[in-house]
């Protein structure tokens, strides 16, 4: 499948972070001008501009069984929840471990959505006039200033959180479930006689979407700035008889929760964005605290301080008779190397590199060529970091290296053939 290219001029295009500060700034200033009082902004960053923007729940059917997903780790590991006050709260704790759930990630920190939009996806095909291209995907940036927030403890939280346990393919009328709620200590039985009869106020809080600012009770959370939108989005087919109209779940797309105007980051530019935000202090360390991503942001801060590293050679001795050879004759040797440089390589070695490599070469010449191997595996990797250095490539270095090092090697067998023939 081929994605259809974005067209770069109806978009805003961010290529830094100090550029989309100001885009920001601009934003919220309209915003506050406008309405006349302090707005906040609420921001979604996703590394690829064609994900459809919904909570994980919704994906893949997996809402027909939400109610087992929100009930089994409650019964398999019931010590992990003691803490815990509300449905909301754990599932707060479900997001935070990978389960799905109806929440849906989102931050009051434009850098922090800035970063996820600038994860690296992996390349795509899109379809463009020339034909079919590979590429990394746009990042994107989402952001809404429509909701208030609210807190765990409301209401309106709780019902929708008691809900998404429920299975409501079994009891499903309004009857049903608000007796549920009573029975749950969510609501009382003024509120719940009240509904029976006035429904249209508890449809209204089962199809309103709530931003809730949660407990902070991981250090992810806090780190990130993060905030959810729980998403309620329940059915409603009214029934003659009121009490025995059917409530169910169902799933939608949320860009509608978020204003048209959205940011994108092309995929050449994610990687010089991520180096800018670690000025900042956004990266995976400080995102994310738990140890592994901790380990995983070392070893990608320091991926640019690697040198190429030899392949393993066992060591052999030479033969006795060899290396009495070599160790009388060492200094015939790296003469004979030396004179007959220039004219062995010529093939294997550029003009301009002679000199340099053979330098290198002869800053070896004070080992005990009694140790041939060894001696050539330095030479080898010191060779093979002048050419890492000249073009860049770890293949292309290893490769000359390993030419150089086999015609040096025929070379010094040559001088030894050529000196046992000769008697010396």
């Amino acid at each position: 499948m081929a994605y259809k290219e974005i067209d770069e001029s109806n978009i805003i295009l961010i290529d830094s972070v100090s550029s989309f500060i100001e885009e920001i700034k601009r934003i919220k200033g309209m915003k506050e001008s406008e309405d006349g009082t302090s707005t906040e902004l609420y921001f979604r960053g996703q590394e690829t501009e064609f994900w459809d923007i919904e909570p994980s729940i919704f994906r893949d059917d997996m809402l027909s069984i939400e109610h087992k997903l929100m009930q089994i780790p409650l019964q398999k590991s019931p010590t992990e929840f003691r803490e815990l006050n509300s449905m909301f709260d754990i599932m707060t704790k479900y997001q935070h471990y990978g389960m799905c759930t109806r929440l849906l990630d989102l931050t009051t920190n434009p850098l922090v959505a800035l970063y996820f939009a600038c994860k690296k996806h992996g390349v795509e095909k899109y379809a463009t006039e020339d034909g079919e291209v590979e590429k990394e995907p746009y990042g994107v940036i989402y952001y809404t200033d429509k909701y208030y927030p609210s807190q765990s403890t409301d209401l309106e939280i709780q019902i929708v959180s008691a809900l998404a346990s429920y299975d409501l393919e079994k009891e499903n009328t309004l009857f049903e479930v608000l007796e549920r709620l009573y029975h749950d200590r969510i609501i009382d039985e003024e509120t719940k006689d009240n509904w029976l009869v006035n429904y249209r106020e508890f449809v209204e809080i089962i199809q309103n979407n709530y931003m809730v600012m949660p407990t902070y009770t991981n250090e992810r959370l806090r780190k990130q700035s993060g905030v959810f939108l729980l998403t309620s989005l329940f059915s409603f087919n009214k029934d003659n008889e009121v009490k025995r109209s059917v409530i169910s779940k169902a799933k939608s797309k949320l860009k509608e929760e978020f204003n048209d105007v959205c940011f994108y980051i092309s995929g050449e530019n994610k990687e010089t964005i991520l180096k800018e935000l670690d000025l900042y202090n956004i990266n995976e360390a400080t995102l994310f605290p738990e140890l592994e991503h901790q380990l995983s942001y070392i070893k990608y801060a320091n991926r640019n301080q690697v040198n190429p590293v030899t392949d393993f050679t066992k060591y052999e001795e030479d033969s006795a008779s060899t290396m009495q050879d070599i160790g009388t004759k060492q200094p015939e040797l790296e003469q004979y190397i030396i004179d007959n440089f220039a004219d062995k390589f010529k093939e294997v070695i550029e003009n301009d590199d002679i000199k340099k490599v053979l330098d290198i070469i002869q800053s070896h010449f004070t080992v005990d060529w009694y140790k041939r191997k060894p001696v050539l595996s330095k030479m080898k990797m010191s060779i093979t970091g002048y050419y890492f250095i000249k073009c860049q490539s770890k293949d292309s270095a290893k490769q000359k290296a390993e030419q150089i090092m086999i015609l040096l090697n025929q070379i010094v067998e040559d001088f030894i053939m050529t000196a046992n023939e000769r008697g010396d």
